[in-house]
């Protein structure tokens, strides 16, 4: 997964969790399922403006990289769409992949920011019926009156014009600018002081933490920290140069 490496890198958050041990589902009792459920409406929930992941077999390090220590068992995405699915006041939108990563397997949810508040029609669990649990920096938390409030007062246009106010990073702005034009740039990408590596690519996603560019000699697709990055003009190629620092 391409985007593995950098979110390994990032800090728990309202769009990240590391989870160890896979949840417990099968055989499981409902107060046990309810940990699952009460997670994925988290961080649905949550305030944030790019979307969400939990990795599955990955150990929290505080202060340094996430250690991949790998999932034995896996859940088949369509069976957790309907247990989740089936329990809340509408569709949640959310997705289960496993990655093979350092020779370990990692299940992957993400979560895209969407409508909210979700919230259950029944209690499930540990997990109450009209309660709007949301992901509050590492921690779930449950939503005061006037959150919940402000949920269902602002829709997908208004919270997308309301992050348009604020101050956008000049990188991610010329890297959606190089995206929306199809334009190639120069990715200049500083593995360490005597590794540098330049290749011409194509931006192919980008969001407040992450660009993603696909390689046009390989096809090959990098992603890397957009806090690591720097944008500047190559004249004599007269393109685009993106400079990736390397990891402190």
């Amino acid at each position: 997964m391409f985007l593995m490496e950098e979110l390994l890198n990032e800090e728990e958050g309202t769009t990240l969790d590391f989870k160890r041990d896979q949840y417990a589902f099968e055989k499981a009792s409902d107060d046990q399922k309810s940990e699952l459920l009460k997670d994925i409406l988290a961080f649905a929930n949550a305030w944030r403006r790019s979307d969400a992941y939990i990795l599955v077999g990955v150990e929290d390090v505080k202060g340094g990289r996430g250690k991949v220590v790998g999932a034995t068992q896996h859940f088949d995405d369509g069976a957790i769409q309907q247990f989740v699915n089936a329990k809340t006041n509408h569709p949640v939108t959310f997705s289960y992949e496993v990655f093979s990563f350092e020779g370990a397997q990692v299940g992957v949810f993400h979560i895209p920011i969407q409508e909210r508040p979700v919230f259950l029609k029944s209690n499930f669990g540990k997990v109450k019926k009209h309660e709007v649990y949301l992901r509050r920096g590492s921690s779930t938390a449950i939503a005061a009156p006037d959150e919940i409030a402000k949920m269902g007062s602002v829709s997908m246009k208004e919270l997308q014009a309301e992050s348009s106010t604020i101050k956008v990073d000049p990188v991610v702005a010329e890297l959606r600018l190089e995206q929306e034009r199809g334009n190639t740039v120069l990715v200049e990408d500083f593995v360490h002081t005597f590794n540098i590596r330049r290749f011409q690519c194509k931006v192919i996603e980008v969001n407040d933490l992450y660009a993603t560019f696909r390689i046009e000699q390989d096809n090959q697709e990098i992603s890397r920290s957009i806090k690591r990055m720097s944008v500047s003009y190559e004249p004599m190629m007269k393109m685009k140069l993106f400079t990736i620092a390397p990891v402190a």
